[in-house]
This record gives C-alpha cells, sequence and structure tokens, in this order.
C-alpha cells in the first residue's frame, strides 16, 4: 500500500482509495479489500459500516517502464 483516501459523500456512504503497487488487479483488489475489512472491523469509529465493493483499475506509470 502507498496511500489510502477517503471521500465521504452526502448521503452517507464513503468511497475509500487505496493507491497500491501490485502485480495483478486481482492481487491489489485483495490487498486492497483485506485492509479496508480489517479497518472496519477493527474500529469502533466505523461500527455500523459494511464493504459494499472492491474494485481496482491499473493505472500506467513509469514502474512498468513507460517513457
Amino acid at each position: 500500500m502507498e496511500h489510502v483516501s477517503v471521500h465521504p459523500a452526502a448521503s452517507g456512504e464513503v468511497t475509500v482509495g487505496v493507491f497500491s503497487l501490485a502485480e495483478s488487479l486481482a492481487e491489489a483488489e485483495g490487498r486492497a479489500a483485506r485492509v479496508v475489512l480489517r479497518a472496519v472491523e477493527a474500529e469502533p469509529g466505523l461500527a455500523g459500516f459494511a464493504v459494499l465493493t472492491v474494485g481496482a483499475a491499473l493505472v500506467p506509470g513509469p514502474w512498468w517502464g513507460f517513457e
């Protein structure tokens, strides 16, 4: 995990963005799911929240050798 950002919505829902350097989409999604689920389960301030979906997008960058 490189960083995490949290974006609350007026509806009360929260979007959590996770930037992860991973070898695949599946690995990125798995890492994000584990971190967010662990936070929701362990943090009393998140009681009542549920993780509804986890998804990832590959973002090209210099770490892939593109110039």
